[in-house]
């Protein structure tokens, strides 16, 4: 009896057996290894994060140093703010912001015996009242600032109404203007400023 001829044939990844005692073997690789696992899959790109908005920046108040005119009017960067048709000081209003550089305004300036604190209204109301109001408004400024320190014989308080306008009631924006406080030097070294009156010709407010 002839022996059986054994043969092996690769082709896939089966193993067949042939009746005459042959080994068919499909594979990928001669000796039956296993092809390696495909790497994974990258990861999707993501959108980046979206950045997060920023908060709006509050200005920062004014650091400008006054300055004094030719007529002695100093002038200090900002506005005293009231409230509407009253004599105290609107909180939050930054008042207090331009009456410290007052203060320092003073403290550098010990020529400056009297300082005039001059308060003025728009034409909306009746004269008398806005004058009393001025006067009022003014007075509240001369009291701050004694608070902190200034001396009361350094300042007077005036009212002058709505007669010393500084740009139109005609507009509302003109109208905001014309509510103001103003700072003039009435005295220097203990004599009248320029030889005016130490109240500037409006009402004293004590």
């Amino acid at each position: 009896m002839k022996k059986s001829t054994l043969c092996a044939l690769v082709l896939g990844g089966f193993s067949l057996v042939a009746a005459s005692g042959c080994t068919i073997k499909a594979g990928g690789s001669m000796g039956g290894a296993e092809p390696p696992p495909a790497p994974p899959a990258a990861p999707a790109p993501t959108d980046p994060a979206p950045a997060p908005t920023p908060e709006p920046e509050t200005p920062a108040p004014s650091t400008a140093p006054p300055v004094v005119d030719s007529t002695g009017r100093v002038n200090i960067p900002g506005n005293v703010v009231f409230d509407t048709g009253a004599a105290t000081l609107k909180e939050g209003g930054g008042s207090e912001v331009v009456l410290e550089q007052v203060v320092t305004f003073l403290k550098d300036n010990p020529k400056v015996t009297k300082l005039r604190i001059e308060g003025h209204t728009d034409n909306v109301g009746q004269p008398p009242a806005n004058l009393e109001l001025s006067g009022q408004r003014a007075l509240t400024v001369k009291r701050w600032l004694i608070d902190k320190g200034v001396d009361q014989a350094r300042l007077i308080s005036v009212g002058c109404g709505q007669e010393r306008p500084v740009a139109s009631n005609a507009t509302e924006e003109g109208k905001a203007q014309n509510r103001r406080v103003q700072y003039q030097i009435a005295e220097n070294r203990g004599r009248p400023y320029l030889g005016k009156p130490i109240d500037g010709g409006c009402k004293v407010f004590e």
